[in-house]
């Protein structure tokens, strides 16, 4: 029941923000220019140790990983300012370290793999052909693959999530977007995790440096 609210809380706040990104780009529109964005992404994840009354110990490796995006975006600029909203589909990963003495299992790396679908929504300032902005986003997870699942673990995850974007940018020849940002998390990617009958939180959580570029039409 709780899981279920807080999808719908998501969503729901998903739906805001689409709507207040067309309001903004219906007013704009003489200033409005779409494009294609691609790049890479390194995350770093971060979650409390899993400890269970069998001695099971499962802890995240805070090591960064790559992952790719991919999606289309809009950009309107007015009166010193720019709004750039985004659609990205994009892939991150993470490793866990695992320690199950009855399974004779010591300190094995297992691998998690995610895709998921990012809606960031960046408002700031422009400096000349610069850009510094921050806003919010929004992802919905639409494929998880874990490792654990070979040892019969069950990790649950969050079918959506709402985070935070800090970005730079520059814009060059007014043809083309670079961007570097900072995503922070403010709610949980994983909801538990299921090991042999016993249900433990696993509260984990990530952050991401994103590198990317986009080409105007």
């Amino acid at each position: 029941m709780k899981s279920n609210l807080s999808k719908l809380i998501v969503m729901k706040r998903l739906l805001i923000l689409i709507a207040l990104s067309s309001i903004i780009t219906a007013n704009a529109n003489s200033q409005l220019r779409f494009g294609l964005r691609g790049g890479i992404n390194t995350a770093y994840f971060k979650a409390k140790d899993v400890i269970t009354d069998e001695n099971v110990r499962i802890s995240t490796l805070n090591d960064a990983t790559v992952g790719f995006h991919g999606g289309v975006m809009a950009q309107v600029s007015f009166f010193g300012m720019f709004f750039q909203p985004e659609l990205l589909l994009s892939s991150i990963g993470s490793e866990v370290r695992i320690n199950d003495p009855d399974e004779n299992i010591i300190d094995q790396i297992k691998e998690q793999s995610y895709t998921k679908l990012d809606f960031p929504l960046i408002i700031g300032r422009r400096f000349g052909p610069a850009r510094a902005g921050i806003g919010p986003v929004g992802t919905i997870m639409l494929n998880t693959d874990s490792e654990l699942n070979e040892l019969g673990y069950r990790e649950k995850f969050r079918s959506a999530t709402f985070g935070y974007q800090l970005a730079a940018g520059l814009d060059i020849f007014k043809r083309f977007a670079l961007d570097l940002k900072y995503e922070g998390n403010l709610s949980k990617l994983g909801s538990g995790i299921n090991i042999r009958g016993q249900e433990r939180e696993f509260d984990s959580r990530s952050r991401q440096f994103i590198v990317s570029l986009g080409v105007f039409f």
